[in-house]
């Protein structure tokens, strides 16, 4: 038997201190990588998505706006010049109406999206949860976790 290296009970080599350290190491760095590249992708989803929306909500209220004026206009110049200023008012409050509408659906979508980077916090809890799981059931009977 060798003397200069002690066994365990199994029968087995000694674990190695600094090899184990180095192994949890990497894992820890792997899984940081992962969940920032997670985050990254999700950031440039958004991102597309931001933009994407941005645009066509240009569009939609330039040329919605000159439609809405266009047709209005056309109202306006085709009724009696008495009933003219009813007109007028009239699609005002319309347009208000609609304005406010739009305002509250506006509202209730950001109040209904989800978390921001839900499934890369998601990861990270699962990562979480599972760690210490394992601390768990590698901790001695009677232990205690905190030192």
């Amino acid at each position: 038997m060798n003397t200069s290296t002690p066994e365990r009970p199994d029968g087995g080599p000694p674990p190695r201190l600094f090899a184990s350290l180095r192994q949890l190491g990497l894992t820890a760095l792997a899984m940081a990588h992962t969940r920032v590249a997670l985050a990254g992708v999700e950031l440039e989803e958004e991102l597309q998505r931001l933009i994407g929306l941005l645009l066509s909500l240009l569009g939609l209220l330039v040329f919605g706006l000159v439609g809405v004026l266009m047709v209005t206009l056309m109202v306006v110049l085709a009724v009696d010049p008495a009933q003219r200023v009813a007109v007028l008012a009239f699609f005002a409050a319309v347009y208000l109406l609609l304005a406010g509408w739009f305002w509250w659906r506006v509202q209730r979508t950001l109040a209904t999206r989800p978390p921001f980077l839900q499934a890369t916090l998601a990861e990270m809890a699962h990562d979480r949860d599972a760690l210490q799981a394992a601390s768990v059931s590698t901790m001695p009977q009677g232990g205690d976790p905190h030192g």
